[in-house]
């Protein structure tokens, strides 16, 4: 496939297309934007943190060099060891952390270069579409990929349960009850703080603005959401549930918040930040920038689509289970009703009448087509209340699409994730994280290394709760099993084991 070079509008000339023919022969060119920033990205987008010291002859762009700072993270290694539904040792079919985090990033490129082919039908040629014209260029795909490649860095052990057990660890012994854990806020925690994931500067991997914006899903504290009247009535754990935290970033992180919003104009800025109260819930954000929606997206649709992929598999549910939760009545257009009816039921038993041993192609063949579907229906909506176009566009999908995502989002988190054999497991796991969190605050000495220095040295109460849920949701859940036996199963474990 022949490459060609072209000058864009802002004047870098780059590899930005190649050539192909189609069925008729006639040239056609595709979108390959390889290193180079278009305008919708100002300077203030590729700002880091920290100094950050070029190497000699690198050809990357900013956002180049964050998605290769992520992948050769050991934050990014260990999400090899977690768990995104089904326990580790279940099957090696299903899917981790790591390789959910790999398929949102190839969902998000994909979603991105549907957005792209809207804002600007004809690139490089022709110019961007009227109605996108502040955009004033695609959105960047490298952007796209790191920031889902980072989107799930900084969910702990065990699943959501591991979430709500860390929360229940940290905010029940805060002073003043403002402050606990969850999993999106310690994403940015890790990207931003030295102690936790360090490159060759300081704060953390020292991304860029961009790509930090890009995984920031709910801009405000958890002392600003946080229902107190919900831990009130939480009681104990476990049960775990009751302690689900807010949706949010972490208190100590609103500086990087306040450093990452300086580049938008004030009223955007102070906008973006509101929230609403709900009765008997936590508070709720309101707004994402336009990268942080194609990745909140992208991440429902590979919820939607591949979870259940492995629900299937598990035995564990049933296309006709899930298509009903979708109400014909709802949709505006019946077809498109049947279509994902279709699809569901491909994808859960194969078209009637297949040989067995050809089954395996068709459901795959299905859900290859259900989440095609999902990404091409991708689309943007606008928000007139923001001046900056990065806060005045966002990714969403059509209402009839938006219900049959849904549908399948629904069916497996009632059926899949709150049945009992994922409780169970789940279960498990709170408690083993209430247990080594019970023992190690109470003898941080147990604990090499810089952990176990920053435990011990913290000069308040508050940091050594944050220094040792930092260090337990940074375990594997094969690593947090060990350590649980280590110190309360006799016998197990050896003085050669390294904690």
């Amino acid at each position: 496939m022949p490459v060609s070079t072209a000058v864009l509008a802002f004047g870098i000339p780059v590899i930005v297309y190649r050539r192909f023919y189609d069925e008729n022969d006639t040239v056609r060119f595709r979108m390959y934007p390889i290193y180079s920033l278009s305008p919708h990205y100002t300077n203030a987008y590729t700002q880091r943190l920290g100094t950050h010291p070029a190497k000699a002859a690198d050809h990357r762009d900013a956002f180049e060099v964050d998605r290769a700072r992520i992948i050769h993270s050991f934050v990014f290694r260990r999400l090899q060891s977690k768990t995104q539904i089904f326990g580790l040792n279940e099957s090696a079919f299903l899917r981790t952390r790591l390789t959910h985090s790999l398929e949102v990033s190839n969902i998000a490129k994909a979603v991105t270069a549907v957005l792209n082919n809207a804002i600007w039908p004809e690139y490089p040629g022709g110019e961007i579409a009227q109605e996108y014209a502040s955009l004033r260029g695609p959105i960047d795909t490298s952007l796209i990929e790191a920031s889902a490649l980072a989107h799930d860095l900084g969910h702990p052990p065990f699943g959501h349960r591991g979430e709500e057990a860390l929360n229940h660890c940290v905010l029940s012994r805060w002073a003043d009850k403002s402050n606990g854990f969850e999993g999106n806020g310690q994403t940015l925690r890790i990207l931003t703080n030295e102690n936790l994931e360090v490159h060759q500067e300081r704060n953390g991997l020292n991304l860029t603005r961009g790509v930090l914006l890009g995984i920031l899903k709910y801009p405000a504290t958890f002392g600003e959401l946080a229902n107190r009247d919900v831990f009130a009535d939480a009681g104990p754990a476990p049960p775990f549930r009751p302690w689900a935290p807010p949706k949010c970033i972490h208190n100590e992180e609103l500086p990087v918040l306040e450093w990452l919003l300086e580049c938008f104009p004030d009223h955007d800025a102070k906008r973006f930040r509101e929230w609403t109260p709900r009765e008997n819930k936590h508070a709720k954000t309101l707004y994402k920038t336009l990268e942080a929606s194609i990745i909140e997206l992208s991440d429902d649709i590979a919820y939607g689509t591949h979870d259940v992929e492995d629900a299937f598999f598990g035995g564990l549910i049933s296309p006709e289970r899930i298509i009903g939760y979708m109400d014909k009545s709802e949709f505006e257009n019946a077809a498109v009703y049947e279509e994902y009816v279709n699809l569901i039921m491909r994808m859960g038993h194969g078209e009637e009448g297949t040989p067995r041993r050809d089954l395996v192609y068709q459901k795959k063949g299905a859900a290859s087509a259900l989440l095609g579907k999902l990404i091409s229906a991708a689309t943007l909506k606008k928000d007139d209340g923001f001046e900056n176009p990065h806060m005045r566009w966002n990714a969403t999908l059509p209402h009839d699409h938006r219900l049959a995502l849904e549908a399948l989002k629904n069916s497996v988190y009632e059926h899949v994730i709150s049945g009992p054999q994922v409780q169970a497991l789940e279960y498990r796991g709170g408690y083993i994280i209430l247990k080594l969190f019970e023992a190690l605050i109470d003898a941080p000495e147990l604990i090499a290394g810089k952990p176990g220095y920053l435990i011990r040295e913290a000069g308040s109460d508050e940091k050594r709760l944050r220094a040792l849920a930092d260090y337990i949701a940074g375990m594997t859940d094969d690593y947090a099993e060990r350590l649980y036996n280590k110190l309360f199963q006799p016998g197990a474990g050896s003085v050669f084991d390294r904690i």
